[in-house]
């Protein structure tokens, strides 16, 4: 599995390689709500990052592991053990990137859920923002919970469609899979 220092400078490669994509004017700002604790949560997000950022109806994608309070990125497997100034300060500014950006987007990982991608879409969904959900994986062996099934305004179900998705108008998607 990759470290965090790896995993944040695979990201920063990422967004550098797609600095010559055309954006279309008005494209959207997005929060990217993804799990970085298993080795299928960092090639989602990942591959995720990498379909946003090519994509043109999006002019940023917000990812709070490359903005995470004093440079401190939390590594289950690392040195790092957060206290509570760093959970505080990254809870609020996670909050308030939720509130500055345009539509958040939440990367579900079959069999592999994060909680905190759940409530970050759910936050949203409260201020009335645009969600979209990327269901990844196997929802037939791995069905999803309700509330984030039910919650988003509209979903994707590859990468693929996740880079041409189009952000400036979002069309209503109701989740059509299997739910406990």
């Amino acid at each position: 599995m990759l470290s965090m220092n790896e995993l944040i400078q695979q990201l920063q490669d990422i967004k550098e390689a797609s600095s010559e994509v055309t954006k279309v004017p008005g494209a959207k700002t997005i929060y990217l709500g993804a799990g970085w604790f298993s080795e299928q949560q960092i090639d989602t997000l990942i591959a995720s990052y990498k379909a946003l950022n090519n994509n043109p109806t999006i002019s940023y994608v917000h990812v709070p592991l490359l903005n995470q309070f004093e440079g401190q990125a939390f590594d289950e497997n690392g040195d790092f053990e957060p206290d509570f100034k760093w959970a505080v300060a990254t809870y609020n500014a996670d909050i308030t990137a939720i509130q500055n950006s345009d539509v958040t987007l939440g990367v579900i990982t079959a069999g592999n859920e994060d909680s905190g991608t759940a409530f970050e879409l759910g936050y949203a969904n409260a201020l009335g923002r645009p969600t979209v959900a990327f269901y990844d994986g196997d929802w037939v062996a791995n069905p999803i919970n309700l509330m984030p099934a039910i919650g988003p305004s509209s979903y994707v179900r590859s990468t693929d469609e996740l880079a041409t998705f189009d952000f400036m108008s979002i069309a209503t998607r109701i989740y059509d899979g299997k739910i406990i």
